[in-house]
């Protein structure tokens, strides 16, 4: 029972790298700020959840923890590149969120494998 750090943090990593590949020019079109301010929550669930899944599924347990770590560190890489940035409300909610959807991935993994390991009937 250990915790697999490298892939916690490669996960966080390109989970930022793809939402701010998504959000860097979304931000500088016309229209793309709004529309950027209404995707941002599905946006970080979602990325954080599939993020989440890839942290727990090669590991042995510890799979909703993974996924945890895995949300928080790329909360905390989101954190440090806007410090001192004013967000809009939606962007913090969003960072928050991204814990529940790296623990939801986490928890998939852990209902897939029970799932597998139960005997068929």
């Amino acid at each position: 029972m250990r915790i697999h750090w490298l892939r916690v943090a490669v996960a966080a990593l390109a989970v930022e790298v793809v939402l701010l590949g998504i959000a860097l020019p979304l931000n500088m079109s016309e229209r793309g700020q709004a529309t950027l301010l209404a995707l941002v929550i599905p946006m970080c669930v979602s990325a954080t959840f599939l993020g989440g899944w890839w942290t727990a599924k090669k590991v042995d347990s510890l799979f909703i923890l993974h996924g945890l770590l895995m949300g928080a560190v790329a909360a905390l890489i989101y954190g440090a590149l806007t410090l001192k940035v004013t967000l809009p409300t939606a962007y913090i909610v969003a960072n928050y969120l991204k814990l529940i959807g790296g623990a939801a991935g986490g928890l998939l993994v852990r209902l897939l494998r029970r799932r597998k390991a139960e005997p068929a009937d």
